[in-house]
């Protein structure tokens, strides 16, 4: 029976790399890693692990034959498991962070403890196999006995990043935070600073509190006198512990809209948490508030603190009197131009004198108070989304001291960031317009107003949908299925049950079934569509969710 016994650990040590995997895709949470292990019922028990309990059986019987043949028989499902693996290759794999060496340390300690304990207990056995089955409790085990020390070295971490903030008292400290749109203003304002400042950004998306202490800890030195926090939430409060963890003496809120309900539970607790950058932003220091957002005017901003607004909508320039405005846009399917203007009045309030031009792009208005300067700049990102990125990257950094003359310069250098509406040409043959990163509603609304003002035979989507979502997720992902049939000829929905709100809104429409290929995963996906692009076609690659979500899995 030992023998048996540490056959069944060796095999659910395997499975156990697959499920830390996930765990980690999780953020490690274990209410989320429950959640998404028991939504689908391939997930529980597959239909070749069969194989496992009937070889399992054979072994506890008193004879060499059955019990060779039940080894036999458990080997055969792990077989079988590792070829569905290997035919579905993921995505992102497993990073070996600390953090992970640390759970397959004591993951490994807890399942050698099992198997040596067959010697004594034979009750062992058959905890073993129940074990195969749930393979994520060990992984559970194993990240509960290491919580007190995760804990005590994330604290250390966190007092390390203080204490180096600390010695850096005259760093400005932007705080980016929004729906959508962070990362891509966050690099805005990155390229537009980095040539007169020194200037320290999150990478990627670092933006939790140990993403801001690991940027602190091995990026922040004494020569930067700009950090770039951008700040993540998916729970109420979330954003005020970063706050009083960086102390951000400039804030942006980019966007508030329905994304992360399933945490948040409702848009109240997202507006609330996203206005908590406003609430705690240093004494005396700096905001942007975007117009264009109702949710944004719904916050309040303290007496203290001076609020520069900008919108990139005439009307609601016009209304609210911004600070920051354009006039003649232009958009089009190679980025767009338009002119920045600059009131330190509010738009509209201008004299109507002549105005004086000082070079090709600036121009000044003569005002009672001050002088209006308008800007005329290009950009090479898409959409109108990317134009409010813009118009706040290009605030703050006004109001910091960046010369008006230079910002033509800057814009036109801002590269889009990877899988946020990037775009290239694929072997001559199509144009590819990534979104992979993520999706909510308002961002694919807009990329697909990108993907309508591209000219080409035909436009195809690959998505799988819209998550997070909570209770809204089949309301709001089929009202997505309905603005894609206005824009789209061909539809690649990943995930046959994720996915079926958007098929539903399609079919709302009247959209062709022929055209609409539902597929298990990405891969699968791509295989589709290499059989049906054609030169000259556009395709959007609307969200590319984690491994976790592949429903082939």
């Amino acid at each position: 029976m030992p023998i048996i016994l540490l056959i069944i650990v060796l095999l659910t040590y395997s499975r156990c790399e697959d499920d830390l995997h996930k765990f980690q895709q999780n953020s490690y949470r274990f209410k989320r890693y429950l959640k998404w292990r028991f939504e689908t019922p391939s997930r529980i028990v597959r239909p070749h692990e069969l194989l496992f309990a009937l070889g399992f059986a054979f072994t506890i019987w008193d004879s060499a034959v059955l019990t060779t043949i039940g080894c036999l028989l458990m080997c055969l499902d792990a077989y079988f498991y590792w070829l569905i693996k290997t035919a579905y290759p993921v995505k992102k794999k497993l990073v070996y962070t600390p953090r992970v060496k640390r759970l397959k340390t004591t993951l490994t300690i807890l399942l050698a403890l099992v198997a040596a304990g067959g010697f004594y207990w034979s009750v062992l056995l058959y905890v073993g196999f129940i074990g195969y089955f749930a393979s994520f409790i060990y992984v559970f085990i194993a990240a509960a006995i290491n919580m007190p020390i995760e804990s005590a070295i994330n604290k250390h971490y966190f007092d390390d990043a203080r204490k180096t903030l600390a010695k850096a008292p005259k760093l400005n400290v932007i705080g980016i935070t929004g729906s959508y749109g962070k990362t891509s203003t966050k690099n805005v304002i990155f390229k537009m600073l980095s040539r007169d400042f020194n200037v320290l950004m999150t990478p990627e998306s670092f933006n939790t509190k140990m993403g801001l202490t690991r940027t602190i800890r091995e990026g922040l030195k004494p020569i930067h006198n700009v950090f770039l926090a951008e700040m993540g939430a998916k729970e109420v409060g979330d954003i005020k512990e970063l706050c009083d963890f960086v102390q951000p003496n400039m804030g942006i809120i980019t966007s508030i809209g329905p994304q992360h309900l399933e945490t948040f539970k409702s848009l109240d607790n997202v507006i609330r948490t996203k206005g908590e950058l406003f609430d705690n932003i240093a004494q005396n220091g700096t905001v942007f508030v975007n117009c264009d957002d109702a949710n944004i005017l719904k916050l309040r901003v303290r007496s203290d603190v001076t609020a520069y607004r900008y919108a990139v909508d005439r009307e609601n320039a016009l209304q609210h009197r911004t600070h920051f405005a354009i006039e003649n846009l232009v958009l089009n399917n190679i980025g767009s131009s338009f002119t920045l203007v600059w009131s330190p009045d509010g738009y509209g309030i201008e004299s109507t004198e002549s105005t004086n031009e000082q070079n090709d792009n600036i121009k000044t208005a003569a005002n009672v108070n001050t002088k209006i300067i308008r800007i005329n700049l290009k950009t090479k990102l898409l959409g109108r989304h990317n134009l409010s990125n813009i118009v706040a990257g290009c605030a703050a950094a006004l109001i910091l001291g960046i010369s008006p003359e230079r910002l033509p310069l800057l814009v036109s250098e801002v590269e889009p960031v990877e899988h946020r509406l990037s775009h290239r040409n694929v072997a001559d043959q199509y144009t590819l317009l990534d979104d992979a990163f993520n999706s909510n509603p308002i961002g694919a609304a807009m990329a697909l107003e990108v993907l309508k003002a591209f000219e080409g035979k035909k436009k195809i989507i690959i998505t799988p949908g819209m998550i997070e979502l909570g209770e809204m997720a089949e309301t709001l992902n089929q009202t997505f299925g309905e603005q894609i049939a206005a824009v789209c000829d061909a539809v690649i929905l990943v995930g046959m049950k994720q996915t079926k709100p958007i098929w539903d809104g399609l079919k709302k429409q009247g959209f062709p079934e022929h055209s609409i290929y539902r597929v298990k995963s990405i891969h699968e996906a791509y295989a589709r569509l290499n059989a049906i692009v054609a030169v000259d076609d556009v395709v959007l690659i609307e969200n590319d969710l984690p491994d976790s979500f592949n429903e082939a899995l």
